[in-house]
C-alpha cells in the first residue's frame, strides 16, 4: 500500500491549495465584479471541458501512461495559477481572463480526472476497492475544512494573489508522489492496438448494457445538476443572506467539509454492504434538503450545522456511488468507464451553475438554490419507490 499512501498524501496537500485558490477566487468574483452570475460563468467554463473531454480522457487512461497525464496536468495548473497571481498582482485580473483560465484548467483536468481515478484504484487489491476510494474522498474532504479557514486568513493578511502562488506551489507534492511511486507496465498503461473511437465505442456500448452502471451514470449526472452547484454560491448565501462575509463563506464551506470527513470515515469504515443502492438513494434524498435549510435559515450557526449534516450525508452517499462504479468496472475498461461516472458526476454542473446564476439575480439565492436542492431529493424520493433493482444492489 506504499504506492496509494504516497498518491494520497500528494493529492492530499495539492488539494488544500486548490482549494485555497477557489475560496479566493469566488471572493473576488463576488466582491470585485459584483455580479451574482459570474460566478456561475466561471464555474460553467472550468467544468465545460471535463463534459467535452473526458470520454476521450478515459480512453487515454487505458491507452498511455498514468503518470505521464497525470504530470503534464499538474504542471499546466501550476503555471495557469501563477497566470492568474501575476494578473491580480498587476491590476489586469478580469472576468474574461478567469473564464479563460477556468477553461483551460477544466481541459487539463478533463485528462487527469478519470486517469487519477483508474490509477488510485489500480495500485490496491480489488477487495479493497470501495475502501481506496472513501480514503481518497476522505483527503478530498479533510482539505475542504482546512483549505477554506487557511484561505480566509491568507486573504485578510496577505491577498488573494498570494492564495493564487500557494496553489502553484502545492501540485509539487502531488508531482513528488509521482516520481517515488513504482508500479507495474499493466498500471502504468499499456498500448492497445484499437483505435481511440472504437475504444471510446466499446466502453459506452458496455454501459449501455449495463443497466446497474447506467443507473449509476445518471444518478451522477441528477446530483452534478441539481447539487454541485450550492458550493459554487454560497459567496453569495454568506453575504447577501447571512451578512457574515468572508469569514462566513469560509466557516460554510468548512462546515461541508468537517462533515464530509466524518462520512468518508463512516463510508471507509463500512465498506462493502448488503443495500448498497438504497442506502445511496435515501442519502441523496436527505442531504438536499439538509442544504436547502442551510439557504433558507438565515441564521449562521445553523446553517453551518445544517451544512455539516449534508456534508456527512451528502460524502456518504457520494462515495458509496462511486465505490459501486469501480468495483462493477472490469479492469481493461476502468478507465472509460470512470471517465463516463466522471463526466456526468461533474457534467452536470456547468449548466447548474450557470442556469443558477442567472435564477440566483431574479429571485434571490435563498429561492433559487433551495429549488434545485429540493428537486434532487424529490427525484431520488421517486426513485427509491420505482428503482428495486438499484435499491438491492
Amino acid at each position: 500500500m506504499r504506492n496509494f499512501r504516497l498518491i494520497w498524501i500528494g493529492a492530499f496537500l495539492s488539494s488544500i491549495g486548490t482549494w485555497i485558490q477557489d475560496v479566493a477566487l469566488s471572493w473576488v468574483i463576488h466582491t470585485e465584479f459584483k455580479n451574482p452570475a459570474y460566478l456561475g460563468w466561471r464555474q460553467f467554463a472550468s467544468e465545460l471541458p471535463l463534459v467535452s473531454f473526458m470520454l476521450i480522457g478515459g480512453v487515454l487512461a487505458d491507452r498511455f501512461n498514468k503518470k505521464s497525464i497525470l504530470m503534464a496536468s499538474q504542471l499546466v495548473q501550476m503555471a495557469l495559477a501563477l497566470v492568474l497571481a501575476g494578473l491580480y498582482f498587476t491590476g489586469h485580473l478580469t472576468i474574461w481572463a478567469v473564464v479563460i483560465v477556468g477553461f483551460i484548467t477544466g481541459l487539463a483536468q478533463s485528462q487527469s480526472a478519470p486517469t487519477y481515478q483508474a490509477f488510485l484504484t489500480s495500485v490496491v487489491p480489488r477487495e479493497v476497492i470501495p475502501r481506496a476510494v472513501a480514503m481518497n474522498s476522505l483527503q478530498f474532504n479533510l482539505s475542504r475544512s482546512i483549505g477554506p479557514p487557511i484561505a480566509a486568513a491568507l486573504l485578510v493578511a496577505l491577498g488573494a494573489a498570494w492564495c493564487f502562488v500557494i496553489n502553484a506551489f502545492s501540485f509539487v507534492a502531488i508531482m513528488v508522489a509521482l516520481l517515488m511511486i513504482r508500479i507495474p507496465a499493466i498500471v502504468a498503461g499499456a498500448r492497445p492496438a484499437q483505435g481511440v473511437a472504437s475504444s471510446l465505442r466499446e466502453g459506452l456500448s458496455y454501459v449501455r448494457k449495463s443497466p446497474d452502471i447506467a443507473m449509476i451514470v445518471g444518478l451522477a449526472g441528477a446530483l452534478s445538476f441539481f447539487v454541485f452547484p450550492l458550493t459554487t454560491f454560497l459567496p453569495v448565501v454568506a453575504d447577501e443572506v447571512l451578512g457574515t462575509g468572508a469569514a462566513g463563506y469560509s466557516m460554510l464551506l468548512s462546515a461541508i467539509g468537517l462533515g464530509a470527513i466524518v462520512g468518508a470515515i463512516g463510508t471507509a469504515h463500512r465498506g462493502r454492504f448488503e443495500g448498497r443502492g438504497r442506502f445511496v438513494l435515501l442519502c441523496f434524498v436527505v442531504g438536499p434538503l439538509l442544504a436547502a435549510g442551510a439557504v433558507l435559515c438565515g441564521n449562521q450557526w445553523l446553517a453551518s450545522a445544517l451544512l455539516f449534516g449534508y456534508g456527512i450525508v451528502q460524502v456518504s452517499g457520494s462515495s458509496t456511488l462511486n465505490g459501486l462504479v469501480q468495483e462493477l468496472a472490469p479492469e481493461e475498461m476502468r478507465g472509460r468507464i470512470v471517465s463516463l461516472f466522471g463526466l456526468t458526476f461533474r457534467g452536470g454542473a456547468p449548466l447548474g451553475a450557470l442556469l443558477l446564476g442567472y435564477s440566483v439575480t431574479w429571485f434571490g439565492p435563498a429561492v433559487a438554490l433551495s429549488v434545485s436542492l429540493i428537486g434532487m431529493s424529490l427525484l431520488c424520493g421517486a426513485l427509491l419507490y420505482f428503482a428495486p433493482r438499484f435499491r438491492a444492489l
